[in-house]
């Protein structure tokens, strides 16, 4: 809502709209194993989110550009750039954004797990 009328007439927080935090995940929801919404959930519940709260986005390859409303906060579980660094907080503008491995990746790899739980703690409870 960038239209300085809106602005000008609206300007109370009330009348901005809070961008969920976004979950990225390489294929369709109904394609994710119920292991990997349960990993998924405990590690939404891990920084105090639930299911409900955040909004859920399929991106085969990871891609914020193309997106028209980018979120406060990001987590990303699926492909990205080889560039970008895994498990640490990357600031794009206002987002910022923490790539994982992917969910089926994570359920047995314990290393990969404390070092997604490191960066979502600075993330969001710090």
């Amino acid at each position: 809502m960038t239209n300085p009328i809106f602005e000008s007439l609206y300007s109370e927080e009330l009348y901005r709209p809070v961008q969920k935090t976004s979950v990225v995940i390489a294929t369709g929801w109904t394609e994710i194993a119920e292991e990997e919404r349960q990993l998924l959930t405990k590690i939404l519940e891990s920084v105090k989110l639930g299911l409900e709260s955040v909004r859920i986005v399929e991106q085969s390859v990871f891609n914020l550009s193309t997106w028209s409303e980018k979120p406060k906060q990001l987590i990303c579980f699926s492909p990205a750039s080889k560039a970008l660094p895994k498990h640490e907080i990357i600031k794009l503008d206002d987002t910022s954004i923490v790539l994982s491995n992917s969910l089926a990746e994570l359920i047995s790899d314990d290393v990969a797990k404390r070092k997604l739980w490191w960066a979502l703690k600075e993330l969001f409870l710090t």
